[in-house]
């Protein structure tokens, strides 16, 4: 064997022994990749804690006052309603009393428009029963004094 036969066995040898450059260079690959996958949670987090510092140092108390708003809008409402409600009852008492006091007065003109409207007809009925009546006599009458008349008149 030559002296560079042995040269390059020995650098060969060297070279598996001692360099690992492809193991490296696959180690370091694995490391940034696990790096910048960590960066970006790391990203992720980082901007997660940003929305909840948002969230808790903006949203959190204009969320709060508008509730507070809407609770005393609701307290509004309710006594809005209630004012409502009274009025109505109210009106609803009054009304039933003008429908009281109107039902009243239409019964009682209905009973004088009954009994005067009976009482005129009735007067009314009674004159043309007293009118008929007369009539009546004075036909028979008349019927009586020519019966009479011919009577007398045959036997004389």
């Amino acid at each position: 064997m030559t002296f560079e036969q042995i040269f390059k066995d020995v650098t060969d040898i060297y070279s598996r022994l001692f360099n690992h450059k492809a193991a490296l260079q696959g180690l370091n690959q694995n490391f940034v990749k696990e790096f910048e996958e960590k960066r970006d949670e790391t990203m992720s987090l980082s901007r997660t804690s940003e929305w909840v510092k948002d969230c808790t140092d903006r949203i959190y108390p204009s969320t709060q006052q508008g509730l507070e708003d809407i609770h005393q809008v609701k307290e509004a409402v309710e006594k809005a309603s209630k004012s409502c409600q009274r009025i109505v009852q109210d009106e609803t008492d009054k009304k039933m009393e003008w429908l009281e006091e109107q039902r009243a007065r239409r019964l009682q003109e209905y009973t004088e428009f009954t009994q005067n409207n009976a009482s005129a007809r009735r007067q009314h009925a009674d004159r043309e029963f007293e009118v008929r009546a007369d009539d009546l006599r004075k036909h028979y009458a008349d019927l009586e004094a020519k019966l009479n008349q011919g009577a007398v008149g045959r036997v004389l």
